[in-house]
Order: C-alpha cells, then structure tokens, then sequence
C-alpha cells in the first residue's frame, strides 16, 4: 500500500484502535469515549495554537457554553439529542461573530488575559447570574428528559461510544481536508508572514476570525458531546484552572499537526487517569512527565511517530538497495 493511501487511512487507523482497545478493556470505556471527546477539544484548540499561534486561555469557557447551550434544551425544551448537538454549533457560530471581531485583533499576550477573563466571566455567568436556570454549583440534571434515538440509543453508555466514534471519525477527515486545502496553507501563512500575505491580496483579518470561528465551532460541539454523555453539567466545566490542560495536550500531541491532537488528548488523559489510580495529586506527576515529552521530543508524540516511521522507511529503503546491489553481483 501506499504512503499517500496509509495517510488517508489515518482517522481509521485510529478509530480501529478505539474500538480494539474498547474491547481488550471493557472497564475502560467511558475512558476511550472521553478521549474521542477531548480530542475535537484539542483541534479547536490545535487551531488557534498550531495553525494562528496564538496560546488561548478561554478554551473551556467555549466548551462550556457549549455544554450549556446543549443542556439548557434538553432540560427544558425537548429532548432530542441530535437537535442538542446541533444547538450548540449554533451557539459556537453565534460566539464566533460576537466575539471574533474584537479578539482577533488583539494580538500576544492581550489575546491570551482576555481570553482568560472569559473563563471567569462564564464561570460567574453559569454559576450565579443564571442560577435559576443552571441550578448553580448544584449543576443542570436531564438524562430523563433525553429521547431514544432511532437505530442506536445513545443514551446507554455502551451505545454511545459507537456514536461518538463516527463523530471524530467525520472531525478527523473535516480537519485532514482543512490542513490539506488552501484554508490550511493560508492560515498558517497569516501566522507566518501576515504583511506578504496583504500584499498578496489576502485580508489577514478575515482569516484570522475565520480560524476563530472553527476553533470556537469545534470546542462548543465537543462541550455538546460531553453534555450528553453525563447527562449533567456544572459551572466547574468552565473554570480558568482547566485551560492550562487544554493547552498541554495540543503541545504534547504535537501543535499544527492533523493527528496530535488525538495523540495528545491520549497523552495527557492517559497519563492523568494513569498517575490518579494511585497518587491523588497527579498533577505534580503529570508535569513532569509532560516535560519530558516536550524536551525530549519537542515535536509531540505524532512528531515521534512520524520521525520513528521516516526512520524505519529509510532503514528498509537501504536494506533494499544492499539486497539489489547484492544479487547484481
């Protein structure tokens, strides 16, 4: 088979793994559909970060009004999920043009406080000014009011995974044609060299609240598949403290790439729950790991795979030639 085939494969490859391993660990499921989760997380992050460069501390209050947006209709509207999912698309749009204009031209560390400052002002929002609605740090509850859906009722856990597996299956292809496309080459030539691209014609501003919007698109749906999965939500979701997490995995897995952010989201998730089974401050722990990963192999773990698997083409590449070379003689 071919390299440019393999490639394509990719987002199978990984959804095969998934399911492999869903199997070998039967215990581990809400494990694996956490991953498949925080990974869209990681892309809408990963796009901001790897493709813009620009480092956002308000990640979680996108997934959080997200997460909100889906449970607020199906506490008191209707319940049907797909409709949920589809509520907080909607919202992630609507933040996008809000907020896009004003962020996207602010530029370094003023990008990052004042996103920040958004994780504050939704935790305040969803846990005081809301209350009547969000029930405060009591938390929104609506399982019982999620409607079986046809073919596979995802509102049993084990169903569930299959569902979310064909989600990040289509977000691994939308974000592999994203960074194949002309989107992906332009976004990351705003990042580069913006006054080239002016004078190319581009209008930088428009690209960069373009990646806004699909970064934003996609931590508000990954906040919406979280909602659905727990059956319940709480301002917690939307704290300051959970943007570092965000941030190293898009670094662990690799930033501006297609495939770290699942590899991230694996990374850290995998080391967190690892560390947590036995020592309750994993924090510390996972640190140092984290680290080690970067100054080891400061281009994520996809990075690692990708220079382990030049290596072992190249390696059999030259074993190839000595045998031709061999039998010639």
């Amino acid at each position: 088979m071919k390299l440019k085939n393999l490639e394509f494969l990719g987002p199978v490859f990984i959804i095969a793994g998934l399911l492999v391993s869903r199997y070998l660990f039967p215990n581990k499921i809400t494990f694996f559909t956490e991953i498949s989760i925080y990974t869209i997380y990681v892309m809408g992050n990963n796009i901001l970060m790897g493709y813009m460069g620009y480092t956002s501390f308000g990640q979680p209050f996108y997934l959080s009004c997200g997460a909100y947006s889906a449970a607020i209709y199906l506490a008191y509207i209707g319940g049907n999920v797909f409709v949920a999912i589809f509520v907080a698309f909607l919202v992630g749009l609507l933040l996008s043009f809000i907020l896009g204009p004003s962020l996207m031209r602010l530029k370094g560390s003023y990008f990052t406080l004042i996103n920040a400052s958004l994780c504050a002002i939704g935790v305040f929002m969803f846990e005081r000014l809301l209350i009547d609605i969000t029930n405060g740090n009591d938390g929104l509850w609506y399982r019982s009011n999620m409607h079986k859906t046809p073919l596979l009722d995802i509102r049993m856990p084990q169903n569930y995974f299959f569902f979310i597996l064909i989600v990040l299956l289509a977000a691994l292809y939308l974000y592999r044609k994203i960074d194949r496309s002309a989107l992906g080459t332009v976004l990351k030539a705003a990042s580069t060299n913006p006054r080239k691209m002016r004078f190319l014609g581009y209008n930088v501003f428009r690209i960069r609240w373009m990646a806004f919007t699909i970064s934003v698109v996609f931590s508000t749906i990954a906040g919406a598949l979280y909602s659905v999965n727990f059956g319940f939500v709480n301002p917690s979701l939307g704290e300051n403290s959970r943007a570092i997490e965000v941030l190293l995995a898009t670094l662990i897995g690799g930033i501006g790439t297609v495939y770290g952010p699942f590899f991230g989201a694996l990374g850290f998730l995998g080391m967190k729950d690892f560390v947590s089974s036995f020592l309750s401050r994993w924090e510390f722990v996972v640190g140092i790991m984290t680290l080690i990963v970067l100054f080891k192999f400061n281009r994520g773990l996809w990075g690692m795979i990708q220079d382990a698997g030049s290596f072992l083409a190249d390696t059999g590449r030259k074993f190839k030639n000595n045998s031709v070379k061999t039998a010639e003689k």
